[in-house]
């Protein structure tokens, strides 16, 4: 073999191999729609405990890319009548990626997220979820292992969205006073 065939072989490899990160378009719920909506605005803080997908290991779920799908997911959902680009003393979400266990080899990859959820109103904490779902990706989804892995990553983080969003569907919220 010739330099370049070498070259464009090793390139090749290098191109799909490399790890991508989960993207917010394949976390995001677009088909859940709240029965009724729970407030009107709500500040959601960037999530905690995500990691960077570095280019030849494998993908991960970003901080950045899950807030915005929980964003997006929760807008779609109309759960609450805003969003709210500034804290302030209304409805308040706090997102922490607690665990994403995945495996390091297979033809069907199965990913497991543990997320908590603390929803709060002014300084009360309405609701506190623990959300632990999987999501899986097969061959037929993606013959390319990196990319199977980043499928499975976003079916699983999805799962756990939709499973905040219909739990949070179901939140009574008490008027001042009452007991």
């Amino acid at each position: 073999m010739n330099r370049k065939t070498i070259f464009l072989i090793a390139s090749a490899l290098v191109m799909f191999n490399c790890a991508f990160p989960s993207t917010r378009e394949g976390m995001r719920v677009t088909d859940f729609k709240a029965p009724k909506k729970v407030g009107d605005k709500i500040y959601i803080n960037e999530s905690v405990g995500g990691s960077i997908t570095l280019p030849f290991w494998m993908s991960k779920i970003s901080d950045e890319e899950f807030t915005a799908a929980v964003k997006e997911s929760v807008a779609a959902a109309g759960l609450f009548e805003t969003l709210e680009e500034q804290f302030g003393n209304n409805w308040h979400l706090k997102i922490e990626i607690v665990d994403v266990d995945r495996p390091l080899f297979g033809t069907t990859f199965t990913v497991k997220t543990k997320i908590k959820y603390t929803l709060s109103k002014g300084t009360q904490v309405i609701s506190e979820l623990l959300v632990d779902e999987s999501g899986e990706a097969t061959m037929g989804d993606a013959l390319i292992g990196v990319k199977r892995m980043r499928l499975a990553n976003e079916n699983s983080a999805r799962a756990n969205i939709k499973k905040f969003l219909e739990e949070v569907s179901k939140v009574q919220v008490k008027a001042p006073g009452k007991k």
